[in-house]
């Protein structure tokens, strides 16, 4: 019966949603700051692996002439 009657009080006449409202707003901006950081770390992950996958190239495409005709 109680959730009845807060469907028919105006939102000013509850006693606790001025609270409420103010845990949503933390809440979202500790979700926005969350989805800030995640994307930060993959794009950071995403630029070291390749460098990585670039040095590793060109490592590979620079060879030592005087031992490569060496058995």
């Amino acid at each position: 019966m109680l959730p009845m009657v807060g469907l028919a009080a105006a939102p000013e006449m509850i006693p606790g949603i001025s609270v409420a409202r103010g845990l949503q707003v933390v809440a979202g901006a500790g979700f926005l700051l969350y989805c800030l950081v995640f994307f930060g770390l993959l794009i950071a992950r995403l630029r070291l692996r390749a460098r990585s996958s670039a040095s590793r190239a060109r490592d590979a495409d620079t060879t030592d002439v005087a031992t490569a005709d060496r058995p």
